[in-house]
């Protein structure tokens, strides 16, 4: 797909432009220096969630890993049809628990499942700090 594909729909657009450089990220390779840029972000992700036009964020359930997530990750988009292909992000808590709560997530996880939404239902895209995807450590509960 060309850079300079436009649809109808900004948030379309917006998550198709996210793709481009999520995909840049993972396939950058220079002679001098390989990977370099996907070493320093040190992920091949960019976290987000996205608003429906009520004002609430987007949310699936994983009924196979028993969790809900308002987290994602684009996988691809559909300029024509106005759709994308994103996967869950399971969140996590400090003590590596699912946490619905936006103020406990301290981590988010791949997971291998993926959910087709209409662009059309949705307002807006609100990027995340890739390091929730890089945070190593978990506090052990003492007891």
């Amino acid at each position: 797909m060309s850079s300079e594909r436009k649809s109808s729909n900004c948030i379309c657009d917006a998550l198709f432009e996210l793709k481009l450089f999520q995909d840049f990220l993972k396939h950058s390779h220079t002679k001098f220096y390989g990977h370099l840029l996907a070493e320093i972000v040190n992920t091949d992700t960019i976290p987000f969630f996205l608003i429906t036009k009520k004002g609430d964020p987007l949310s699936f359930n994983d009924t196979k890993e028993c969790f809900e997530t308002s987290y994602f990750r684009i996988e691809s988009v559909d300029p024509e049809k106005c759709c994308t292909t994103i996967s869950l992000l399971r969140p996590l808590d400090i003590e590596g628990r699912i946490s619905n709560s936006i103020c406990d997530v301290v981590r988010l996880e791949k997971t291998s499942t993926c959910k087709e939404v209409d662009l059309t239902c949705i307002c807006a895209i609100q990027l995340l700090d890739t390091e929730l995807l890089r945070r190593k450590i978990i506090i052990e509960p003492k007891w």
